[in-house]
């Protein structure tokens, strides 16, 4: 079973659109037959179900992996979307259909999910309905530092944090970013990002007023710049700063193997920032 429907998404010949996003992003253009149809197509990348029904995610149960009923209201994020010309409904509309996963939901929950990582339910406006993400930091990975920086030894890789989609803060130290993201290409996680954090907490309350998030918790989180507020009362205030950098790294002759883009943050006037190293660029 696969964790992940990284790859597997690509397997459905004949497709007139396929919308990759791991459950990130899924921006659709319109596909023939589906203007007047009883499908979704233009999505941010997550839905929620109108009804209970199985959508491709099994969960394990001790030494038992069993496909997962999602309960209806439950969040999916879109692993992709596709549809094919000899596929049509008896109104003569092509169906539209998708592949799912949870999300990056926490830890304990997400390291018991796989996935069958096809394109294979019908995305349909009975079952589906688009979602929004109140707070738009949610899965944002947030990296301790002004932006990308490197050494003698190669991308330096400094403590960082995210909040899940269910709520929770993970927080990871340097050297356990250094293992499961090396590279620097991870700037939102996703369900295939199976991390054991270092530290955790359960988030309390999340709100949202313009560019700035504020996320309160119960306990202190190792590593984090928390702000005691009150007794079993924590906050963080996270500070979008509306920059944007791009830089390259690591010249090869006239050109280089790698890009950087990343926005500044500021968390409780600490600064972070969140973005993505694209490498081995021709």
């Amino acid at each position: 079973m696969k964790k992940s429907v990284k790859g597997a998404l690509a397997i459905a010949a004949g497709l007139v659109g396929l919308f990759v996003g791991g459950g990130v992003t899924a921006q659709a253009t319109t596909l023939p037959g589906t203007a007047k149809s009883a499908y979704l197509r233009n999505t941010t990348g997550y839905v929620r179900l109108k009804k209970t029904m199985y959508v491709g995610i099994y969960q394990k149960s001790g030494k038992k992996t069993k496909p997962l009923l999602k309960k209806k209201g439950s969040l999916l994020a879109i692993g992709g979307i596709g549809g094919a010309q000899a596929d049509k409904d008896k109104a003569g509309n092509i169906v539209i259909r998708a592949a799912f996963t949870s999300g990056a939901v926490h830890y304990q929950r997400l390291k018991k999910l796989s996935y069958n990582g096809k394109i294979s339910i019908p995305f349909t406006k009975a079952h589906f309905k688009t979602a929004t993400l109140k707070a738009p930091v949610r899965t944002l990975l947030f990296r301790k530092g002004t932006g990308f920086e490197t050494n003698e030894m190669g991308l330096i890789t400094p403590a960082a944090f995210y909040l899940t989609l269910d709520n929770y803060l993970q927080a990871y130290s340097a050297s356990a970013m250094a293992k499961f993201s090396p590279s620097g290409s991870e700037g939102r996680l996703a369900a295939y990002e199976v991390w054991k954090p270092t530290s955790a907490v359960k988030v309390s309350k999340v709100t949202v007023k313009g560019r700035t998030t504020t996320i309160d918790y119960r306990q202190p989180v190792a590593g984090m710049p928390n702000k005691k507020v009150a007794k079993h009362h924590y906050r963080l205030t996270i500070k979008d700063l509306n920059q944007k950098h791009s830089q390259s790294f690591f010249p090869v002759d006239d050109t280089y193997d790698s890009q950087g883009t990343w926005n500044d943050y500021t968390v409780n006037g600490k600064r972070y920032y969140v973005g993505s190293m694209e490498n081995g660029l021709d």
